[in-house]
């Protein structure tokens, strides 16, 4: 089947005289999108993303969290992190009860946030955060929250 198509980089030809306003209104070039067909799921499949909540106050950032947070995960948590030490921060409190899965990761950042001399503390966390930071201290990693 030899059917012509239009590179992506040709512009569209221009009508002579035609004025601004009558070209935004023409429609998209190309078929619309057709809405998903009844009964598929409507977002994205995979893991669900990361969920952060932060506030500052007084030299304390308060963290939630909820989702998954690997190596992938912890990437905005880092860089949160990394912009509350430089407003002032010294010390993070982290509700972790919503969060269903977590890998060594999340408690490598804990460890570099403490490491700095910075302190942090576990208000509620799930069971994976829980079994995270056992097994984090039996190996000898990290003291855990202060």
């Amino acid at each position: 089947m030899n059917t012509p198509i239009d590179p992506i980089d040709r512009p569209l030809p221009l009508l002579a005289g035609t004025p601004l306003r009558a070209l935004r209104a023409l429609p998209p070039r190309g078929f619309p999108a057709a809405p998903p067909p009844p009964g598929l799921p409507t977002e994205p499949a995979g893991p669900p993303a990361p969920r952060i909540l932060s506030c500052l106050d007084g030299g304390v950032l308060s963290v939630g969290l909820a989702g998954e947070f690997d190596h992938h995960g912890c990437l905005p948590l880092r860089a949160l992190l990394d912009d509350g030490a430089a407003l002032g921060a010294r010390r993070l409190v982290l509700e972790a009860a919503r969060v269903t899965f977590c890998d060594s990761a999340l408690a490598r950042l804990l460890d570099r946030w403490s490491g700095t001399g910075r302190s942090w503390e576990l208000a509620s966390a799930s069971r994976a955060v829980r079994l995270l930071l056992d097994l984090w201290a039996r190996l000898g990693r990290a003291a855990g929250p202060p």
